[in-house]
């Protein structure tokens, strides 16, 4: 049918499909224009994906994290420590060989243990005062020790909003030169910095705000390279931290019309964005080298040593309730902030960024149309998805792989977004050609209706026939105009009620099998169909009878032939009941001439077994299933057949209980037997001399097999009992492995058998 649709020619659609193409370019320009909330969170998520795919250092790097955590306060004391630990720290780090020590905690103000600021406590002992004011000043003991080491000082940013003065020009700004317009420096303002106290900032190497940058996702992913606090321009701590290791004299700062574009240092060149934020690519956080300050500060010679040699320490706080962790995307948990600073500057000395093109919006923009174009123009619905698949991931591949290899930000969200929307625009445009294919095919699906071989005819929800094809005419022996408005049961063998009826229930959504009914052929003939009843809207159905005349025919004579098997099985088993009768009393008549109680004895055993196989095929007989014997009932009607007085007076009880279960005749016989034996091993062993018990038989299945359990409470079975059981106990042993199982046996104090059959036994 589909063949008969797709004819050629001309497609109508690619008018309609071109037209939604533009409408939807409008409004993706619109979108990447406006940047609402959702696109920037799409975006940044993209941008992350890079934490999969970073290549991790084959090195440790230049950086080293000094971590002041719990356990270097549970050794040193609470923080802030004295300054004399911290010039301590600091000598340690020196000793082993650092490069430069970066602190990235502010020391604003005076160290409270400082012994000349105890001088003037009153009611100190006479000459205590003076010998503290002469002691030396632990803040210039901290400042002096920095002179060891070049040691980069952090500042912090003040919360309070900055102001919008203009910049003094970059050119008289000390260490910052600027290249370009000075209208490219139009940076957020900060009200101001927390400083370090002057004696430690005259002495120490140099000094960068630290700052981050969290986004609203609550993920670091932006470190300051340059920003204005106070009206003057000041270095992030990366980048002075690459200033001092690299000696350089200042920072050259790269503008633009659109904003700032690099920090230089040195050799390096920072890519920044317009608010001086720069991206280090942070990966292989877990591989930053972490060396606890407790180790430092103890004893032993060796802590740090190897580690430190060469290298930058970074140091700062992440102890519970004094330091912080941040959130990365290139790590499962929050990041400490010394690892956190440390993997920055390493990633900054290293030229490990990330930053997006100048022009990359105009790349991602001529991407989304070009989307929109390959995937929404095609005609075919498959190709038009399948190139919207390949577009996206060819986008997305090539952004993660110039991301991986140059540090490239491409934002491939957009045209993503663009060949996904473009298929579903192009598939609403082409409803219309699809209506207009519809009514085409409706109108071959007549033809190809009125050449089917099955009389179909199209009904109102009342049974009266709208419209017949040929084969329906033909069943009828009247024209299709004539059988319009006629009741469609007569056609089908219904009355108008059963037809009116299934009609009914198929409009009312309800499940509606397809019917066999028998109708007569215009020569008189029988003829069976399988009548089903299909929905064409919601006042009228479709008809549809398949001719299963040979089947029925078939199926009858099969049925007649499994009825004449089953009389003859039946008629099978009554002649074996009755020759087993037949024997039970020729062996009573032999009985009759007998005087040997042994003999005797075991001719009653004989006939009571007889009567246990009579009684399976006597069920057999008369029961309304051959192949399966029901067990529970075989159970009940052998123990109630047990002739012993003391069951009759109750001084023998007999508790059966038995599962719902079924086995075959070569199952049951031996099963039958066995469960007699026992019974009768009970009563003729168990209970001598008048002596009362209880009797349990029980059959059930239990993990895929079935276990009989055949139990008393007498004395148990004599010494003597392998004698007296005789043929018995051989004929149980047989049976048990007709059964396949095993008897296992209990007692005394009284007995049990136990067999354990497989449970396909009684499937």
């Amino acid at each position: 049918m589909a063949a008969i649709l797709s004819m050629p020619g001309p497609d109508p659609g690619r008018h309609a499909r071109l037209t939604a193409a533009a409408a939807l370019a409008a409004c993706l320009l619109a979108l990447r224009w406006a940047d609402p909330l959702p696109l920037e969170a799409m975006r940044l998520q993209a941008f992350d994906l890079a934490a999969a795919f970073c290549p991790r250092p084959a090195h440790p790097g230049r950086v080293v994290a000094v971590d002041i955590d719990d356990a270097s306060l549970e050794a040193a004391g609470q923080w802030p420590w004295p300054r004399a630990a911290m010039a301590r720290l600091v000598e340690r780090m020196r000793q082993r060989g650092a490069e430069a020590v970066v602190f990235t905690v502010v020391f604003a103000e005076p160290d409270r243990w400082s012994p000349p600021r105890f001088a003037s406590v009153p009611d100190l002992p006479a000459g205590v005062s003076g010998i503290l004011a002469d002691l030396p000043d632990t803040d210039r003991v901290f400042a002096e020790s920095l002179r060891g080491v070049p040691v980069v000082l952090a500042r912090a940013l003040r919360r309070e909003a900055g102001s919008a003065e203009e910049v003094v020009p970059a050119g008289v700004q000390g260490r910052f030169g600027l290249i370009g317009p000075a209208a490219g420096l139009s940076l957020p303002g900060h009200a101001g910095v927390i400083d370090n106290l002057p004696v430690l900032q005259d002495t120490a190497a140099g000094a960068g705000v630290t700052a981050l940058a969290v986004d609203a996702d609550g993920v670091v992913r932006r470190f300051a390279a340059v920003l204005r606090a106070g009206g003057r321009l000041l270095a992030g701590l990366g980048p002075e931290t690459a200033r001092i290791v690299g000696q350089a004299s200042g920072f050259l700062v790269e503008a633009g019309r659109g904003g700032l574009k690099a920090v230089r240092v040195g050799a390096l060149r920072v890519p920044v964005d317009a608010d001086g934020w720069f991206r280090p690519r942070l990966c292989g956080l877990d591989g930053v080298p972490v060396v606890r300050a407790a180790d430092l500060l103890g004893p032993g010679p060796s802590a740090g040593a190897g580690v430190l040699e060469g290298r930058i320490a970074v140091v700062g706080v992440s102890a519970q309730g004094i330091g912080s962790a941040w959130r990365t995307a290139a790590a499962d948990r929050p990041v400490p902030a010394p690892v956190l600073e440390a993997a920055m500057i390493g990633d900054l000395l290293a030229g490990r960024w990330l930053h997006r093109p100048a022009l990359a919006g105009i790349l991602e923009t001529l991407a989304a149309l070009g989307c929109v174009l390959a995937a929404g123009l095609p005609a075919s619905r498959r190709a038009r998805f399948g190139a919207a698949l390949v577009l996206a991931a060819i986008l997305a591949g090539s952004a993660l792989l110039v991301l991986r290899s140059e540090g490239l930000l491409l934002d491939w969200t957009l045209p993503v977004l663009a060949a996904g929307l473009a298929p579903v625009a192009a598939g609403i445009a082409d409803r219309r050609r699809e209506r207009a294919n519809r009514r085409r095919g409706d109108r071959l699906m007549g033809q190809v209706v009125d050449a089917s071989p099955d009389p179909i005819v199209t009904v109102s929800g009342a049974g009266a026939i709208q419209s017949c094809n040929a084969a329906a005419a033909a069943l009828a022996a009247l024209p299709p105009a004539v059988l319009a408005g006629r009741g469609a049961g007569p056609l089908f063998g219904l009355s108008p009620q059963d037809l009116e009826l299934l009609i009914r229930q198929r409009l009312e959504g309800r499940p509606t099998p397809p019917v066999e009914v028998e109708t007569a052929r215009p020569c008189g003939a029988p003829m069976f169909l399988e009548l089903a009843v299909g929905m064409l809207d919601a006042d009228s159905a479709v008809l549809v009878g398949r001719d299963i005349t040979r089947r029925k025919l078939a199926q009858n004579r099969l049925s007649r032939a499994l009825a004449d098997n089953e009389a003859l099985l039946r008629e099978i088993h009554h002649r074996v009941r009755n020759n087993l009768q037949g024997i039970w009393g020729i062996i009573a008549l032999e009985k009759s001439f007998l005087t040997d109680a042994t003999a005797l004895e075991r001719l009653s055993a004989i006939q009571d077994r007889l009567l246990v196989l009579g009684r399976i095929h006597e069920q057999l007989a008369f029961s309304g299933d051959l192949a399966r014997i029901d067990i529970a009932a075989q159970v009940d009607r052998l123990c109630r057949s047990l002739a012993d007085p003391r069951l009759d007076d109750g001084r023998i009880s007999l508790d059966v209980r038995v599962d719902a279960l079924h086995c075959h005749i070569e199952t049951a016989l031996p099963l039958g037997l066995t469960i007699h034996e026992l019974l009768c091993n009970s009563l003729k062993f168990a209970f001598p001399e008048g002596r009362r018990g209880l009797m349990t038989v029980r059959l059930e299945r239990r993990d895929g097999t079935v276990v009989l359990d055949v139990a008393d409470d007498g004395v148990g079975l004599p010494l003597d009992a392998g004698r007296a059981a005789g043929i018995g106990r051989t004929l149980l042993a047989a049976l048990a492995s007709q059964l396949e199982a095993s008897p296992e046996t209990a007692g005394p104090p009284g007995h049990r058998v136990r067999l354990t059959m497989p449970g396909r036994l009684f499937e």
